[in-house]
């Protein structure tokens, strides 16, 4: 089986799912099985996928089919440009709570020389302290005169939010 057939047929089992968005989740769980960029799948509709990894890609469509949502079966969400480890230790950041980081930044940017200490009560992920230490330092401000905080009852989403920190290099 072909790439391009390989997203016929998810595509194909999703829209009889009733999943809104066939074609783009087709694409990301190929993807993922495949283990290859996006561009791939476009550049390379005739490349075969055979053996275990379209077995894995049918599993995955199978999940997405039973409306799980992408993030909790690939382990990643993009959020304001950054991609984060999801998983069950916290929700899934929404688009809408980009909007707090916008509103956030904004009231930043006119202050920004100030000493600030930003705290993020119920970080999960810890998706929206992280994008915001991250956006103060690519700033170059003085990343000293800044305290960024995320705190959770759930010491696991800690743990999580600890390890995007890292990948974000905003620990």
């Amino acid at each position: 089986m072909t790439i391009q057939q390989a997203l016929t047929e998810g595509t194909a089992r999703l829209r009889r799912a009733t999943i809104n968005s066939t074609s783009l989740d087709a694409e990301i769980l190929l993807c993922h099985a495949l283990k290859i960029p996006k561009e791939t799948l476009f550049t390379h509709p005739e490349y075969s996928v055979n053996g275990l990894r379209l077995t894995a890609y049918r599993s995955l469509i199978g999940r997405r089919a039973k409306h799980e949502p992408i993030a909790s079966i690939t382990g990643h969400k993009e959020f304001y440009g950054l991609d984060f480890l999801i998983d069950h230790r916290a929700l899934i950041p929404r688009p809408e709570t980009e909007l707090m980081v916008e509103e956030t930044v904004k009231l930043l940017a006119t202050n920004y020389s100030l000493p600030t200490t930003i705290i993020d009560v119920g970080t999960g992920s810890g998706c929206i302290i992280i994008t915001l230490a991250k956006l103060i330092k690519n700033w170059k401000l003085e990343i000293g005169n800044w305290k960024f905080i995320g705190t959770d009852l759930s010491h696991s989403a800690l743990i999580l939010a600890r390890r995007n920190a890292r990948r974000h290099g905003v620990e």
